[in-house]
Order: structure tokens, then sequence, then C-alpha cells
């Protein structure tokens, strides 16, 4: 989902919303927009409570929402995230799958939109050193450009925690370093992070 709401020109990038059992509608979204300061600005909105589940916007407008913005926009886009998946419980929207779907949204516009002519790339993953064992590892088809960086910032994202990137501090691209690299790619890329190496690759000839 990519819609402009109100005047001032947030994206929604994912919105829930569903009856609860005293016949009313409750949700949320997620939105971001160019920041004022540099970097994307990230907000997390309630929609209105109603009886219908088309009006929990009224003229652009929201009940209430909490604003993101820090030199690294992926530290905003993952404040944002915790934010939102909390309000869930509020909203009465929460399944065992929330936070996955509004994962999968940010990294969707993240990687932005198919252009016509881009090249078709791989996407993947592997450990930098599994020692004596076979590397726990992962990889795409070769897809259309912008499909293939979505599945590397999925990677990124559900590799987080065994890429121990703590542990390379300095050392390797930090979590906003990898996905502001993946975002602006126009070809083919290879990085560590953390203990993982992920990439795009064209295929062989």
């Amino acid at each position: 989902m990519s819609e402009t709401v109100g005047a001032e020109g947030w994206t929604i990038v994912h919105q829930a919303r569903q009856k609860h059992y005293d016949d009313r509608f409750y949700g949320q979204f997620l939105g971001t927009r160019e920041g004022r300061i540099g970097g994307a600005e990230w907000v997390v909105g309630r929609l209105y409570n109603g009886k219908s589940a088309d009006d929990g916007f009224r003229d652009g407008e929201w009940a209430y929402s909490r604003r993101f913005q820090s030199p690294n926009s992926t530290d905003s886009a993952d404040a944002a995230l915790k934010a939102y998946v909390e309000m869930s419980y509020d909203t009465f929207v929460w399944d065992r799958i929330f936070e996955q779907r509004a994962g999968e949204a940010i990294d969707r516009h993240l990687a932005g939109p198919e252009v016509d002519g881009a090249p078709k790339l791989s996407a993947g993953w592997s450990e930098s050193d599994a020692g004596h064992r076979v590397p726990a590892a992962g990889s795409t088809i070769s897809l259309p450009f912008h499909e293939a960086k979505y599945y590397l910032l999925q990677f990124l994202r559900s590799t987080e925690l065994g890429a121990k990137a703590h542990l390379t501090r300095g050392i390797t691209l930090d979590r906003h370093q990898a996905v502001d690299l993946v975002t602006k790619a126009t070809g083919p890329v290879r990085f560590e992070y953390g203990y993982n190496t992920y990439w795009l690759a064209a295929e062989e000839s």
C-alpha cells in the first residue's frame, strides 16, 4: 500500500482496521515522509474509531500520532515499528504475524517501485565463517531488481539476531549502513553485516 494523506504528505506504508466487539471499527497506520532535517521521518497514528471500515481518516487527519526521526533513518523506522506493534494491542488489530507483516511493508516501501529496464538480480546471505560446519544461508532466484532488493532487506531483518552485529561494531557495516546500501543500490552489491555476508548478484553467463 502506498498513498498520500493530508496536507503534510505522509505516505501510508501499512494500516490495519477491524471491527471490535462493541460494533465499532478501530485501527492504526504507519507512514513516512522526507524529514525536515534530512532522512526519513516516520509516524505511527491511530485511526478514528467509527462505524465503518473506511472512515478512519477524516480529511487526512488522525486521532493520535507519534513521530520518529533521528540522524539514522533506519533507527527511526525500527523505533516506529516497535511503537506500531505496541499500539496494535490498544486498537485490537494485533495478531501473531502483525509485526512480520508490518516489517514486510516497510521493506517493500524501502525497496521502491520497479523501474523499466532495471537489471534482474538474485538476493542472498550466508554466514561468513561457520567453522567446520556448512554455513546457514538463503538465496532467491533471479528477480526483478526492486523485488530482489526487497528480499535482501527481508534477509537483513530476519537474520539480524544471528548476525550478532553488536560483536563486530566498527568492523562491518552497522544496520543503518547496510539498509542504506541496499536501498541506494543500482546494481550488484556484496557486504558484511555482523557475522554474515549479504549480496545482490547477477546471473553468471
